[in-house]
C-alpha cells in the first residue's frame, strides 16, 4: 500500500485533468527542483517547497520556509513544523492543488522520467506562454518524408506509423510493416508501442515493445528516424533553479454542478389535451332547456296511460 497524489494546476481553467503520481516510499519531496519527486512548474512555487513523511503515527507534511507557503484544508501550515494529514485532505501550495490519498494499493511506482513527463503536462497548463508553442511533435529526420513535421493532439489520441495508407503518417519505407507503431498520447505523457512489426521499434539503441517518450527522443522504425519533440521541456528546465515569486497565488475553486436540464415544452403543432368535464356540483338548478325536454316527457307518459285506461274501458 502506498500514497496516490492527484495534482492539478490553479493557474488556467483548461486543466487536462488531474496528474497521478502514485508512490510506495515513506518520504515524497515536492517542489520546482530537478530532484523533486513531484515538480511543479512555476516560480510561485519555491525549489524545495516540502516534504511528505511517513512514520509509525501515520502521514506528516512540512514546509520548508517557503516564500508563498502551503495549507492543508484551507489553514496556513506553520513553516518547518509537521502537519499531519488525513486521507483526502487538500494541500494547496504555488498555485497547485494536490488531494492526498493514503494506504492505496500502488500499481505502478511514478519514476524520474514520468515525473518528468508529468511536470512538462503541468506547464502547458500552468504558464502564460501560446499553449499552441508547447505542443509536443513528431518530426522525421530521413527518407523521402524528412522534414514532415506532426503537432500531436490533445489527449487521449493514438497515431499510428506505418506504409499502409490508411495509418495516421504514412512514411515510404519497404523496412516498415503496414501498421508498425502506435504514437498514445496520454494524460501522463507520450508513448511508443510496438505493433508487433517485423523490424521492431528502437528509441536510442534500444529495441522497445513499448516505451515512454522524453523531449528529443529519437524513435527508429524499420529505416525511418522519427524525433519527439516536447518544448514545455526546456520551459521546466529554466524553472529548476532562480528565486521565487513572491505572488498572490489562485485557489482551489470546485466546480459548478451542471446544471439541470428544463423539462421540454410541448411542440405548437400539437394542442394541449382538453380538460376533462367537471361532475356537476349537488344543488345546482337545472337549465330551461332541461326543463322543457322533462316536461314533454312527462306529456308523453300521462297520454300513454290515458290511452291505455281508454282501451280497458272500451274492451
Amino acid at each position: 500500500m502506498g500514497v496516490r497524489l492527484l495534482v492539478r494546476s490553479c493557474w488556467a481553467s483548461g486543466s487536462e485533468g488531474d496528474a497521478v503520481f502514485e508512490f510506495d516510499q515513506t518520504r515524497i519531496t515536492i517542489g520546482r527542483g530537478r530532484g523533486a519527486d513531484v515538480r511543479l512548474p512555476h516560480r510561485a512555487v519555491s525549489v524545495r517547497h516540502a516534504t511528505i513523511e511517513h512514520s509509525g503515527r501515520g502521514y506528516t507534511l512540512v514546509d520548508h520556509e517557503t516564500t508563498n507557503g502551503t495549507t492543508v484544508q484551507g489553514s496556513r501550515v506553520v513553516a518547518g513544523r509537521s502537519k499531519p494529514l488525513r486521507d483526502g485532505d487538500r494541500i494547496e501550495l504555488g498555485g497547485f492543488s494536490i488531494v492526498f490519498l493514503a494506504s492505496v494499493p500502488v500499481t505502478t511506482v511514478t519514476s524520474q522520467e514520468r515525473t518528468a513527463s508529468l511536470a512538462r503536462r503541468l506547464a502547458r497548463d500552468s504558464l502564460d506562454v501560446d499553449a499552441q508553442a508547447l505542443r509536443p511533435t513528431l518530426s522525421v529526420l530521413n527518407g523521402p518524408s524528412e522534414g514532415t513535421r506532426v503537432t500531436l493532439p490533445d489527449p487521449p489520441a493514438k497515431l499510428v506509423l506505418g506504409r499502409g495508407e490508411e495509418c495516421d503518417l504514412t512514411l515510404d519505407d519497404a523496412d516498415l510493416s503496414r501498421e508498425h507503431a502506435e504514437i498514445d498520447v496520454a494524460l501522463d505523457g507520450v508513448r511508443v508501442r510496438d505493433l508487433a512489426s517485423k523490424n521492431g521499434v528502437w528509441v536510442g539503441e534500444r529495441r522497445v515493445t513499448e516505451r515512454l517518450l522524453g523531449d528529443r527522443d529519437e524513435v527508429r522504425v524499420g529505416s525511418t528516424v522519427v524525433r519527439f519533440e516536447d518544448p514545455a521541456a526546456a520551459q521546466v528546465a529554466a524553472l529548476e533553479e532562480g528565486d521565487d515569486d513572491a505572488v498572490e497565488t489562485p485557489r482551489w475553486q470546485e466546480p459548478e454542478p451542471e446544471p439541470v436540464p428544463e423539462p421540454e415544452a410541448p411542440a405548437p403543432d400539437e394542442p394541449p389535451p382538453a380538460p376533462a368535464p367537471e361532475p356537476k356540483p349537488k344543488g345546482e338548478s337545472v337549465a330551461p332547456a332541461d326543463m322543457v325536454i322533462y316536461v314533454l316527457a312527462s306529456v308523453v307518459f300521462a297520454v300513454s296511460i290515458l290511452g291505455l285506461i281508454w282501451l280497458l274501458r272500451s274492451g
